[in-house]
């Protein structure tokens, strides 16, 4: 079957299960300033089909306004950035597929210092932006190459699934879940991650439940990273830009092996932001890393002085910009961390609990020079 319009309604959808998507041409993917060869509206289900992406942004579009949406035993490769990339839905479910080998011409935003023209901030193979009551589960997401493989953002002035220049729409995400996904091998970027970049569109009540998520642990003493392509693994939950927001996370009976930074980590990075109540427990976390840089005696992320590190909490305070960031209220209970120098590491937090810690971690807590309690 060969479609000339990608943007495909739900009986054309029907009528395609278990085909091969031979793609006429890319269309443009909305207004993100990006293409796609598959957009799904309102009410479309996609079951069965493989997407060969090659030389198209995007594999599959979910579009601004829609809502319920099934993606199901897909398999999604070759597109330049997402495989699968949803905008400002809801209800959208993406089940039982795999999203691989996408991210072939990646261009995501660097960690540090000035953005490259064009780059993404979230180039993941599963993307979320300012989408709500969805889910995305069972799926396998592996050797993406741009960013990793599951995000969940917010979206607006910084919309994080698209280049810099194209803002999306102000929303904020809530109520999504990513359980019971294997992430396995995906090069530049974190596995899974929950991340707010805009003021007024917070983050709420995600939860990251019962995953695997596989990278590659560092050698003890080297400098990061490693190699061209590292396999970061981890799950992150953090905020990216001024006042941004995240509450009631659950990152919960996940399983995590290999990770170049800290296995979990919880992040406030930017002056004004705020992260609240969010809860790590039940996971088993094994030969994590930690943070990139020259050594340093006294750090807010543990560094190659500090060594491995299974779970890390920190808010960047100590800063000039204000007021500073806040992470409050976080519960880690009943995890098992193994083969970490460091067990917990906590820095600028406020009212945080952590008990039941098990493995054999050298440090089970570890408090940096900035405090926190």
């Amino acid at each position: 079957m060969r479609w000339k319009s990608t943007v495909i309604p739900a009986t054309l959808l029907l009528a395609a299960l278990g085909t091969n998507c031979a793609i006429a041409a890319c269309v443009p993917a909305g207004s993100t300033g990006l293409t796609t060869a598959v957009t799904l509206t309102s009410n479309s289900r996609l079951i069965g089909a493989t997407v060969n992406a090659t030389g198209c942004d995007i594999g599959i579009y979910v579009e601004p306004g829609t809502e319920k949406v099934l993606i199901s035993g897909v398999t999604v490769t070759g597109a330049n950035q997402h495989g699968i990339f949803v905008q400002d839905a809801s209800r959208v479910t993406i089940q039982y597929s795999l999203v691989t080998g996408n991210g072939v011409a990646g261009n995501v935003c660097p960690a540090a210092g000035a953005p490259t023209p064009g780059c993404i901030a979230e180039d993941k193979g599963i993307e979320l932006v300012g989408t709500s009551d969805s889910v995305v589960t069972h799926n396998v997401a592996s050797h993406n190459r741009a960013d990793g493989g599951i995000g969940v953002a917010d979206d607006g002035p910084t919309d994080p699934g698209a280049p810099g220049t194209n803002p999306g729409n102000t929303n904020g995400a809530k109520n999504d879940i990513v359980s019971d996904n294997l992430v396995i091998d995906n090069s530049n970027g974190c596995g899974i991650v929950v991340a707010a970049y805009n003021q007024g569109t917070p983050v709420d009540n995600i939860q990251v439940v019962g995953n695997t998520v596989i990278g590659a642990a560092p050698t003890e003493g080297q400098e990061f990273p490693p190699q061209p392509d590292p396999l970061i693994g981890q799950i992150v939950v953090a905020t990216d830009g001024p006042f941004a927001q995240v509450s009631n996370t659950q990152v919960v009976g996940n399983k995590l092996d290999g990770s170049e930074l800290p296995g979990i980590v919880v992040h406030s990075n930017v002056f004004g932001d705020a992260i609240s109540q969010t809860v790590i427990r039940d996971n088993v976390i094994a030969d994590s890393g930690y943070y990139p840089g020259p050594p340093a005696q006294t750090p807010n992320d543990p560094g190659v002085l500090q060594g491995t590190t299974g779970i890390a909490l920190i808010a960047e305070v100590g800063g000039n910009d204000t007021p500073s960031p806040v992470l409050t209220h976080t519960n880690v209970g009943s995890n098992t961390i193994l083969n970490d120098k460091n067990g917990v590491w906590v820095c600028g937090t406020d009212n945080t609990n952590v008990h039941q810690l098990q493995g054999n971690s050298t440090n089970p807590y570890v408090v940096c020079k900035a405090g926190g309690n």
